[in-house]
């Protein structure tokens, strides 16, 4: 992944934003990001479904996307929506899903990407390299890394110098994460660009 130029990307978005919206201090707007985070992850965790063992047909897809499926001669079911370029596509359930996951995990990388710069710390593109898959759950993947997430805000909190590792370990602990959701850093990456996209749009007409 190039964070160098995702970084740029998103502190050129940040400053577009706050420029945009009432001043707050730089440990509010910190805070106020790691809340972000973790609630963007957990977002991710609902959408996967992964954790629901009561539920069978698990994953979920962005009704508002993907709001017209229609069924072929065989009886199976696609789902039509408008790309980019405004061209009908027809996917899968399951690709639907897939997409709307990793849209979701783009948000997490926003804000990962911010909390990055706010601290000065820049992100080494091998950093997705060697993923280390502790355990088959995902469970206790999204559990560490939420812990880590309230680590990394004692630390900032205490002043303990030691802050940059935290936020080294809570982007492993999500690139790990994602690959067990079965998400590539290329196919975040791509989302990431078009999402940047989108937040402008949304900057620009009052979201």
């Amino acid at each position: 992944m190039n964070f160098k130029k995702l970084q740029t990307m998103q502190l050129e978005l940040d400053n577009s934003i706050l420029s945009a919206k009432p001043k707050m201090t730089a440990e509010e707007r910190f805070n106020k990001t790691l809340v972000a985070l973790s609630v963007e992850t957990a977002e991710v965790a609902n959408c996967a479904e992964r954790f629901k063992f009561w539920k069978d047909n698990k994953g979920k897809i962005d009704e508002d996307k993907f709001d017209t499926w229609v069924k072929d001669g065989s009886n199976n079911e696609w789902y039509e929506y408008f790309d980019k370029d405004n061209n009908i596509l027809k996917i899968t359930k399951e690709q639907a899903h897939k997409l709307t996951l990793v849209e979701e995990a783009s948000d997490c990388l926003h804000f990962i990407l911010s909390l990055a710069n706010q601290i000065g710390y820049e992100i080494e593109n091998d950093i997705a390299e060697g993923i280390n898959i502790k355990f088959e759950k995902t469970e206790w993947n999204f559990l560490e890394l939420q812990f880590q997430i309230s680590i990394l805000y004692g630390k900032v909190k205490e002043f303990d110098d030691s802050y940059k590792d935290s936020l080294y370990i809570i982007i492993k602990e999500f690139l790990e994460y994602i690959s067990m959701l079965g998400i590539t850093t290329q196919e975040l990456e791509q989302v990431y660009y078009e999402k940047n996209e989108e937040n402008y749009r949304r900057l620009r007409e009052g979201y």
